[in-house]
């Protein structure tokens, strides 16, 4: 019994009957009360009482009032009490059964003479000032659980009570019902954020049903992918490490050779030495990587003068833009300052600028910008602007994936590994910034830079 299945089911099959029952007991409640209220009273009385209330409205606002007078009666009475012209009809223009017709014209004005000794039983007739006359007869028939459930005065407040009652129940029921699936969905977003050292089993309790064991499932996977994620890690960083050793070798030996050869091998030594250099990048690359995807030793943060760092990184892109015929420029809104990590943010912004600098057309100008962020108040937003073809647009998302090649014969021609702009989005992330990637309506591609304010 502990599945959703009969979780759902019983829990609203309990509803309906709590719902169903508590209408039934309010009818019969009422009904109970009406009868009580008859025992107490003999019909005599009660003729006398109805016949009092109706001529004293008659008396007091003419035929109006007998006709609010009979309205507010059938309003708040179950049984209904008809007031008959002489012609048959009712007053408020109910049905009128031919028995009682009938049985009006059987009906004496008493059937006892004065003086005999007996009670005297009134005339049930009301008179109104224009002479006519009107008699009050109780349809006893007429009253039926349709009737009593339609009179608003007689059941409001215990069907109120019911429907009260019933929907506390199942807002409790929804509630324990939805609850862990809110818990699973928060912790889809923990893992999807990367951390997935978070646990959701621990949240649900003592609960067995299939939500638990989806609970225990997420922490499966997340304990899984967590294993595999840093395995992966661990053989990039050893990798990593192990290639430093025979490549500073190699670079060692490059230098030696370069001594004792001649002019006719120095094409291939020089071509030797930038292959070297690749590699050295990469090694480099792929360590900053996986030290940013550890997340082991968290980056001290600091205020930083934006323009002075945006200064350095332009700079030192502006040789590189000038061997390919190109240059960059920088526009600046005005003096910002940021909370950051030098050595982070300078990197982020170099892979950025640089990856522009790569694939802009020769002669053409890269503009770096920064001005307030329109989406986030207080934030600050760096563009940067290349006029190169751009990236097709479902392939954005995956420009910062590492070793990610949107086009495998442009990055092979320009010499890029696939792990700048990811270098570059884990370290504008661990500042609390985000980093995305547009095609620019007029030709080229902007990369915008987040940052939050400084605090």
């Amino acid at each position: 019994m502990h599945g959703l299945f009969w979780k759902f089911f019983l829990s609203f099959w309990a509803a309906l009957v709590l719902f169903a029952a508590a209408s039934v007991l309010a009818t019969s409640h009422y009904l109970d009360r009406l009868r009580e209220q008859e025992d107490a009273t003999t019909p005599h009385a009660q003729r006398v009482h109805n016949l009092g209330a109706a001529q004293a409205a008659a008396d007091n606002a003419g035929l109006d009032g007998l006709r609010r007078w009979a309205r507010e009666r059938d309003r708040s009475q179950a049984v209904p009490l008809l007031v008959i012209d002489a012609r048959g009809r009712d007053l408020l223009g109910r049905h009128v059964p031919a028995r009682l017709l009938e049985h009006l014209d059987r009906q004496p004005s008493h059937r006892h003479p004065p003086g005999d000794g007996h009670e005297r039983r009134p005339r049930p007739v009301v008179r109104v000032a224009d002479g006519r006359s009107y008699r009050l007869i109780p349809d006893y028939r007429a009253v039926t659980l349709g009737r009593v459930l339609r009179r608003p005065r007689v059941l409001v407040l215990p069907l109120l009570l019911a429907a009260v009652v019933s929907v506390l129940v199942c807002l409790a029921l929804a509630r324990y019902l939805t609850a862990p699936i809110k818990r699973l969905r928060a912790a889809a977003e923990v893992y999807a954020a990367g951390n997935l050292d978070h646990r959701v089993g621990p949240a649900l309790g003592a609960r067995r049903d299939e939500i638990a064991e989806l609970g225990r499932a997420y922490d499966a996977m997340a304990e899984r992918l967590s294993a595999l994620l840093q395995s992966q890690q661990r053989l990039l960083r050893d990798v990593s490490h192990e290639l430093r050793s025979p490549l500073a070798r190699l670079q060692a030996a490059l230098g030696l050779a370069r001594q004792r050869a001649g002019e006719a091998v120095m094409p291939e030594l020089d071509r030797i030495e930038r292959e070297a250099d690749r590699l050295n990048e990469l090694i480099g690359q792929v360590l900053s990587l996986v030290r940013l995807d550890s997340g082991l030793a968290p980056p001290e943060m600091e205020p930083l003068e934006l323009g002075e760092l945006l200064d350095t990184v332009v700079g030192d892109a502006a040789l590189e833009a000038h061997a390919r015929g190109c240059e960059v420029r920088l526009e600046m809104a005005g003096a910002v300052t940021v909370r950051g990590n030098a050595a982070l943010l300078h990197s982020a912004l170099e892979n950025v600028v640089r990856n522009a600098v790569r694939y802009t057309a020769p002669g053409t100008t890269v503009v770096v910008a920064t001005l307030p962020d329109p989406l986030r108040p207080g934030w600050v937003l760096i563009q940067v602007r290349d006029r190169g073809p751009g990236v097709a647009e479902e392939q954005l998302p995956r420009l910062f994936e590492p070793f990610v090649r949107v086009d495998e014969s442009r990055d092979r021609a320009s010499g890029g590994h696939g792990l700048g702009l990811a270098i570059a989005m884990r370290a504008v992330r661990l500042h609390g910034g985000e980093l995305d990637a547009r095609n620019h309506p007029e030709g080229g591609l902007t990369l915008s830079v987040r940052l939050p304010p400084s605090r």
